[in-house]
């Protein structure tokens, strides 16, 4: 293992007008976190209609699914017998 991680982050040497701008620059993100969590208004119409159209695929899928057993069964049983 190298130490040259440890040299590098022990060498470091800051003035306190870098300190400073780094305290200033850490409260403007602190204020954008606080603008972006505002609550979003949710149209329930929206929700109910993608709720609905998830149930429809569900629903097509499982009738593919059933169709594809009994038609290959179908087929199966042409064959053997």
């Amino acid at each position: 293992m190298s130490t040259e991680s440890l040299n590098r982050t022990s060498d470091v040497n800051q003035d306190p007008s870098q300190v400073i701008n780094t305290r200033v620059n850490v409260d403007v993100l602190k204020q954008k976190t606080i603008m972006i969590s505002k609550p979003k208004k949710i149209c329930i119409n929206t929700i109910n209609r993608r709720l609905h159209l998830a149930k429809r695929k569900d629903k097509f899928r499982s009738i593919v699914i059933v169709s594809g057993i009994f038609v290959s069964a179908g087929l199966l049983s042409f064959i053997v017998g």
